[in-house]
């Protein structure tokens, strides 16, 4: 392995000398770069178009994730990932639902009143959302850039934790605005650019025109109803609660967990895993049920850097859940530079992936290449699919592996 190595240094030594550009000697080297794909390489979407959406048909990878370009009667928006684009398809009913609650008679009133307080800023949001949107980091891309033991990674400060203020909250906005997301089935602190700020202009609007939400029922749509009851991925102590409420269920839950103080702050603190993320996490932690390394575990997951990321790491605990399910126990947990690594009962490492399409890059093989005598076996689980010299490589350095992998 060493000699292997060290002739490709020498290589890639003289490559260099030449002149090469770096898209050549990557390929020189065998290394992949991001192709595009079409829509249907991807397995489990929703319907490419549906009513008040249709999604594009070329979808470039980015950080081993697909860039879809979605289209809607909203607006329209890059969605970084399979996962997310079926978050915002789903997204779709309420926010037409919502559209139709603002120009009911009920509203119309109330959002003239509302939009004398400042309300523009919020039109100014729907009218250029995809702006903010693709200031994001696509994909996980940074997750196989550079492989250590540790993470120390920044948390960014630029996304909002949750939604509305101190004064919001006294004035029964977050509360209107929880409800109306709940009489729609969204989440309340979704990122989508569109539904958030139609849900916030309709929750000022409220307590500006005193309206109750019970009246807002009355007027909604038989659609709407629907939505509600097809409604899965949003908890409802997301839509019940207050988010300070939110914070000390998920504090006290971790700490029952064996996650100190320190950890659980920069965890809850992380604007990227808002009151419905960080409840989503912690439920997937409390069924996975492992002690050892949970400490770890949140510390790695403290360190997203995007809701991408947040969300990578609720998919490896909701996949390592059911492995122990179908497999072999886990036993403990650890972080494998920013990837979660999960010892198992007979001895193995099992390596659960959320992605859409894994490319053969440098870092992938740095990762894959580790090695740790204790292991017994190394398997690994993906959410979507792999290159052919992915697989291959995969497969010559002893991992099992298994592709397509739906989220329970």
């Amino acid at each position: 392995m060493i000699r292997v190595c060290a002739l490709a240094a020498v290589a890639g030594v003289a490559l260099v000398s030449v002149g090469l550009p770096p898209r050549a000697l990557a390929a020189a080297a065998g290394i992949e770069t991001d192709p595009t794909l079409r829509l249907s390489d991807f397995a489990g979407l929703p319907p490419a178009a549906g009513k008040g959406y249709r999604v594009g048909t070329n979808v470039p990878i980015a950080g081993y994730y697909g860039q879809f370009s979605l289209h809607t009667d909203q607006g329209d928006m890059t969605v970084d990932g399979v996962s997310l684009l079926r978050q915002r398809i789903a997204e779709v009913g309420p926010a037409d639902a919502l559209q139709k609650l603002s120009t009911s008679e009920v509203f119309a009133d109330a959002l003239g009143q509302s939009a004398k307080s400042g309300a523009q800023a919020i039109g100014q949001a729907v009218t250029h959302p995809v702006d903010t949107v693709q200031k994001l980091p696509a994909g996980i891309g940074r997750f196989f850039k550079s492989v250590g033991n540790t993470v120390q990674d920044a948390v960014s400060t630029s996304a909002e934790k949750g939604v509305g203020s101190a004064t919001d909250d006294a004035l029964g906005v977050n509360k209107a605005r929880r409800a109306l997301a709940e009489k729609v089935g969204a989440d309340p602190y979704t990122s989508n650019p569109h539904l958030s700020a139609r849900l916030d202009q309709l929750a000022r609007a409220a307590v500006a025109g005193g309206i109750s939400i019970d009246v807002v029922l009355a007027v909604s749509t038989a659609g709407a109803a629907t939505i509600v009851s097809a409604t899965k991925a949003v908890s409802n102590l997301a839509w019940s609660l207050p988010p300070a409420s939110v914070r000390e269920r998920n504090e006290k839950e971790l700490a029952t967990l064996g996650v100190d103080p320190a950890t659980r702050a920069r965890l809850l603190d992380n604007p990227h895993f808002t009151p419905t993320m960080a409840l989503s996490f912690v439920e997937a932690l409390r069924r996975l049920g492992v002690r050892e390394g949970a400490n770890a575990f949140v510390a790695l997951a403290a360190g997203a850097q995007s809701e991408v990321e947040a969300r990578f790491y609720i998919a490896q605990l909701r996949m390592a859940h059911a492995h122990a399910q179908r497999a072999h126990r886990i036993t403990s947990m650890k972080a494998l530079g920013r990837v979660g690594g999960f010892r198992t009962s007979d001895g193995g490492l099992f390596v659960p992936v959320a992605l859409d399409y894994l490319t053969w890059t440098d870092g992938v093989k740095t990762f894959i290449g580790r090695r740790d005598d204790r292991v017994r076996t190394r398997t690994a689980w993906f959410t979507g699919k792999l290159s052919p010299r992915a697989a291959a490589e995969l497969h010559r350095a002893g991992w099992s592996v298994r592709t397509d992998v739906a989220l329970d």
